[in-house]
């Protein structure tokens, strides 16, 4: 139970805030919401999230993770019950802002305590954790909210009794026991990209999960003629599920031009989902959010890999946190920016937008990389003379 608790835990905080894409066409209803506010309820999840998990969401030590866990657990029970009152964007809003501060302030400490009870397995517990929580709190809040009473309620304050007693649990547990060893720790390489054409590869991913999470369950609302919020909830389902997937079932450098190959896959998926608007089907959309989800995956995994390649073990935290805090921030400018987009024009046009967003990224990307290959060439004859000297 120990081992399991703090996994747990996570998959009720990554939960938090993925309950309100499963309900976002309810919500549309309800509220009367443009898609520009969609995508600002949003965003301030992001922009919460992103200073939290830069300034303060690394613990310097074990002692540290605690305060955070509490503080943590703390603010997503307030996320939940803020939900639970709100009657527009405003308050929907401060809670999203709750739930950024939730996740920013949790995550590094739970990994510490998975890794230190879990040992090397805990690698990939965390990563199981982290999109289970996704998935289930983006289709179980659409499940509760299509057959349960009060929809805006009872999802909320079910899933704030749930994280009370999981976190308090873990609390109460703070005891160090046998640690299990996490392997030994590769000594850095020398990098064979360059740290921009990894973040732009973070930047590909998470951009596309901004529009997929704000505004695909409404795109196909609009389009599908239906109101069956599991149904509408299901192609971000899909595309969570695949981005995990296609990170455990391809191994990392596997791929030919991988920095450029998880970019272009996201572009084909965003493609067949626009295709939805001319021939409406539920087959295409799913095949879109699958093909868009298996590009997201390989583009944030290789992005990651770039910018840690060179990087010292213990600096690994940090350079995810850095890494994850600039995808973060500028998904959430380019949410936003689809939400004008989609409110000006039509869904549709969002779409198309964010494909053509992507597809300067991968400009970017293939540019960058070129400039820096005549770099690494030079470079490398006069590394091995200075070592034969």
């Amino acid at each position: 139970m120990r081992s399991a608790a703090p996994g747990m835990l996570l998959v009720l905080i990554m939960a938090q805030p993925n309950m309100a894409t499963g309900m976002m066409p309810y919500y549309r209803h309800a509220w009367d919401l443009a898609p520009l506010l969609i995508t600002v309820i949003f965003a301030a999840y992001l922009f919460a999230l992103t200073p939290t998990l830069s300034f303060i969401g690394t613990p310097p030590a074990r002692a540290a993770w605690w305060w955070r866990i509490g503080l943590g657990s703390a603010c997503g029970i307030g996320a939940d019950i803020a939900m639970s009152l709100a009657d527009s964007a405003g308050p929907a809003c401060v809670a999203r802002v709750l739930a950024g501060l939730s996740v920013g302030l949790v995550t590094g400490s739970l990994a510490g305590l998975i890794l230190e009870r879990s040992g090397e397995g805990g690698r990939t517990a965390m990563a199981t954790a982290t999109v289970l929580g996704s998935a289930l709190g983006t289709l179980a809040a659409a499940w509760v909210a299509q057959y349960l009473p009060a929809p805006g309620v009872t999802v909320y304050l079910g899933h704030a009794v749930l994280l009370g007693v999981v976190a308090v649990v873990v609390l109460l547990d703070r005891a160090v026991r046998d640690r299990v060893s996490v392997g030994t720790h590769r000594p850095a390489q020398p990098p064979t990209e360059t740290a921009i054409a990894g973040y732009l590869n973070g930047i590909a991913a998470w951009v596309s999960a901004g529009l997929v999470v704000a505004l695909l369950p409404s795109y196909g609302a609009e389009l599908l003629d239906t109101t069956s919020l599991p149904l509408l909830a299901l192609p971000v389902t899909l595309y969570l599920v695949s981005a995990w997937v296609v990170q455990r079932a391809v191994p990392p450098g596997t791929l030919p031009a991988e920095p450029i190959l998880g970019q272009l896959t996201i572009i084909v998926g965003l493609a067949l989902a626009a295709t939805v608007a001319a021939v409406p089907s539920l087959a295409v959309l799913l095949t879109g959010a699958v093909v868009a989800g298996c590009g997201q995956g390989i583009a944030y995994r290789t992005g990651l890999r770039i910018v840690s390649a060179a990087t010292p073990p213990d600096q690994h935290a940090r350079v995810a946190s850095r890494y994850a805090a600039v995808a973060y921030l500028c998904a959430a400018v380019a949410t936003i920016g689809f939400g004008v987009v989609a409110t000006l024009g039509t869904m549709q046009d969002a779409v198309i937008a964010a494909a053509l967003v992507l597809l300067a990224v991968a400009a970017a990307t293939v540019l960058v990389r070129r400039r820096a290959v005549p770099h690494a060439i030079t470079a490398t004859p006069t590394a091995v003379t200075k070592t034969t000297a």
